[in-house]
């Protein structure tokens, strides 16, 4: 791989100090001993994710994990949250260095608008696009509903508070006129309202994340359930009002038990930095991610979809880095 000069110029750094230390009298092959016998500075960066039981967090980790075996001089350490909207503050306010961020919530936050009104964050920039979020929607058989208007009344967990899972069900609740003041939302993570679920507390669970969905297949295995779905005219309001979200489909046989496809919508989620990061960095971990696709791919199902250049670059709510865009156009790929 070609290393970016951000650290060629940690490299040549310490040759000029080895020379000098040696009256400039060290010999080629000295030179190297010394090089390679001195400690690397380690350079570390944090990732914002979200809980561990949706799909944040582990496409987090797979991407940690290509970067940290490419670059020896570099760390990236994971961070969990609730998702896009912490993240967004923590790359404003230098808590994290990279963030994952769901295409609805940055295309907000750049512009100053819904939760950031007055607080428009113009320094975010995209890496790319990285995995697709779908709103599933999870029911025991035994409830018998089949569409998700059928939960209208019942005890249902929308996603983590003020998460992406969670603001995205809202959205679509109301366009199906389900509200707090008729059903009783619960603010639950995928992984633990799935648990509920199964043990009879909860009626139906949300998750917006890449599909398998691991908590809500692994409740299928144990315990008959549904996947909801949504008419065409209620998905055809849903997206009315949002244009970072897309139709999708969740194919049969995504989860133990599923027989038909379940129409739904999503969204997709963006490898986030901060403008003033590096152009150099940028450049490297973009090129990192580029020849790891495969890899990526391997670490988390969810991330095949960045085999599509289009899908990474293409359609992003904010802007490229810099250091990204000049990657993907010195591949060919814009």
């Amino acid at each position: 791989m070609k290393m970016g000069g951000y650290f060629k110029s940690r490299v040549a750094a310490i040759c000029t100090l080895c020379l000098i230390a040696s009256g400039c009298q060290t010999t080629e092959n000295n030179l190297s001993d010394a090089v390679s016998s001195q400690e690397q500075p380690i350079q570390v960066l944090t990732i914002g994710t979200a809980d561990s039981g949706g799909t944040m967090y582990p496409v987090g980790r797979a991407i940690a994990q290509v970067i940290n075996e490419s670059v020896p001089e570099m760390k990236i350490n994971i961070r969990a949250s609730n998702g896009s909207l912490v993240n967004v503050q923590g790359l404003k306010n230098g808590q994290i260095d990279l963030g994952l961020v769901s295409a609805d919530v940055a295309y907000c936050a750049y512009r100053g608008m819904d939760e950031f009104v007055g607080q428009p964050m113009e320094n975010l920039r995209a890496v790319g696009a990285v995995y697709f979020s779908y709103s599933n929607w999870i029911a025991k058989d035994t409830l018998g509903a089949v569409y998700v208007h059928d939960l209208l009344g019942k005890r249902v967990a929308v996603g983590p508070e003020e998460s992406t899972t969670d603001l995205s069900a809202r959205i679509a609740l109301q366009v199906v006129g389900i509200n707090s003041e008729n059903t009783q939302l619960q603010n639950y993570g995928i992984g633990s309202g799935s648990r509920a679920l199964k043990e009879g507390t909860l009626d139906a669970v949300h998750g917006l994340a890449g599909i398998p969905v691991k908590s809500m297949r692994d409740l299928a295995q144990q315990v008959p359930c549904r996947l909801l779905s949504y008419t065409d005219e209620e998905i055809n309001e849903i997206l009315g009002d949002n244009g970072q979200y897309i139709k999708a489909v969740i194919p049969a046989g995504t989860y133990p038990g599923q027989t038909e496809d379940v129409a739904t919508f999503g969204v997709k989620t963006v490898l986030c930095v901060n403008v003033d990061m590096d152009e150099e960095l940028v450049y490297t971990i973009t090129s990192i991610l580029r020849k790891s696709v495969d890899d990526l791919d391997d670490l988390h199902y969810s991330m095949d979809r960045m085999k599509d250049t289009d899908f990474v670059t293409k359609d992003l709510p904010v802007p490229l880095h810099p250091g990204a865009e000049r990657f993907y156009k010195t591949a060919g790929l814009l």
